[in-house]
């Protein structure tokens, strides 16, 4: 026993002395980068896509296995998801009621219709690393969605009635206006459906 503990200790002393040894250039340095938690309240479009299991299929409807989906009787398919807007930052995000809100909206790329507000969700508050979230259905003709013929995409956003100082200036404002949006698409013609953008 008291043999291994001093060969720990040669081998400690050994490694201690080669690291003072090791000749380092002044300019090597750790970059200097910004901190990924901001120090103001950041609301963002969260890269994010969920199904939402809160959603229940309405009575007489038939689930479609494995990916979440329902058919109503009249042959229409819903699929229920949920996008999410979260505070980035380390401060909550303090604004005034009816002024902001998460908003989704659909651009269908085959009939060429824009801007179909799916989604709207105000908020006033969102704290620090929390986030609101903002369900909407895609839905669509059973038989378009079996024969892939659907092209749609979703564009999550951060709505502000009132772009001022106050709110881009401030720590409890929106300290970030560029990571506003989000965006998926969903198209039949490929592999998976669904891209994230």
């Amino acid at each position: 026993m008291k043999r291994t503990v001093a060969i720990g200790l040669t081998l400690a002393f050994t490694a201690t002395a080669q690291a003072a040894d090791l000749k380092v250039p002044v300019t090597v340095q750790l970059p200097q980068l910004q901190s990924l938690v901001s120090p103001c309240s950041d609301p963002a479009a969260d890269r994010f896509l969920e199904l939402d299991l809160m959603q229940r299929p309405p009575a007489g409807a038939t689930r479609v296995p494995r990916i979440g989906g329902w058919v109503t009787p009249d042959g229409i398919f819903h699929w229920p998801f949920v996008m999410r807007v979260r505070n980035l930052g380390d401060q909550p995000f303090i604004g005034q009621a009816g002024l902001q809100s998460v908003v989704v909206t659909e651009d269908d790329r085959l009939s060429g219709a824009k801007g179909k507000v799916v989604s709207n969700t105000p908020f006033a508050q969102i704290a620090a690393h929390s986030g609101v979230a903002a369900r909407f259905l895609f839905s669509a003709p059973a038989a378009d969605v079996e024969k892939g013929k659907f092209h749609r995409v979703y564009t999550l956003k951060l709505d502000y009635k009132k772009i001022d100082v106050a709110l881009t200036g401030g720590r409890t404002g929106d300290c970030n206006l560029t990571n506003n949006t989000f965006t998926v698409e969903f198209n039949g013609k490929t592999k998976t459906w669904i891209t994230v953008k």
